[in-house]
């Protein structure tokens, strides 16, 4: 009898005691892996482990559906053609933790065509407000001011693409610019269309006399870049 009692309460405790686990478990992960990262990951990975909705688009800004909005077509297509046109590193930079590949779930940046906004057309990136970001390749500012639903806007242009860089706090170079990779084009912030700080990055792609399409930031990462900002497949 005394046996079967004991073993009652353990069947009876043993869900508990591996709750406990788990919730311990989860404790040091977040204890021992945001120091790691770099500064402006900590805040949109806390938030990601806590499954709290991170920062984005309030609505379905920079669609590509057929019907431009004015704010976008405002923004023109220049021809330049200069060195550094190869797009490629992160528009945030930071130094380099790499992340382990066993998250489920995307993280920083990982979302193009996001479901919620079937024609969102870059990569949100949820950072504190005032993070430096840089152009990921060299060329010449074709845009440098407010725009609509993107807020403080930077587009950058070279050999028949362009990156748009969007929802800044504030803009640190001027139409007209020819700027080098990794030059700093201003700071993240919640302007425009926007739930909280976050830097939409955009990529797009002039495929003919007023034609163009966007292309999907995530391609041009590396494999080390993807794993840094925690995405996964």
């Amino acid at each position: 009898m005394k046996g079967y009692f004991r073993f009652s309460i353990m069947m009876m405790t043993a869900p508990l005691l591996c709750g406990v686990a788990l919730v311990i478990g989860y404790v040091l992960l977040i204890v021992l892996t945001i120091p790691q990262l770099p500064a402006w990951a900590q805040t949109g990975v806390i938030l990601w482990l806590f499954d709290v909705p991170q920062y984005a688009e309030t609505v379905d800004n920079g669609s590509d559906d057929g019907s431009t909005p004015a704010e976008m077509s405002a923004v023109p297509w220049d021809g330049y053609i200069g060195p550094e046109a190869d797009i490629h590193g992160l528009p945030l930079v930071g130094p380099v933790q790499l992340w382990s590949t066993w998250y489920d779930k995307p993280l920083l940046g990982c979302v193009f065509q996001d479901p919620n906004y079937q024609t969102h057309t870059g990569s949100d990136f949820p950072v504190n407000e005032g993070t430096p970001v840089h152009a990921t390749m060299g060329g010449k500012v074709v845009w440098a001011a407010e725009n609509g639903p993107w807020g403080n806007l930077v587009v950058v242009e070279n050999n028949g693409y362009q990156i748009w860089l969007a929802h800044l706090s504030s803009i640190q170079v001027s139409e007209g610019d020819i700027l080098n990779y990794g030059d700093v084009v201003g700071l993240s912030g919640n302007t425009g269309n926007s739930t909280g700080a976050h830097l939409h990055y955009g990529i797009k792609q002039q495929t003919g006399e007023g034609t163009y399409v966007w292309l999907n930031p995530q391609s041009f990462f590396t494999e080390e870049e993807y794993i840094y900002i925690g995405c996964s497949d």
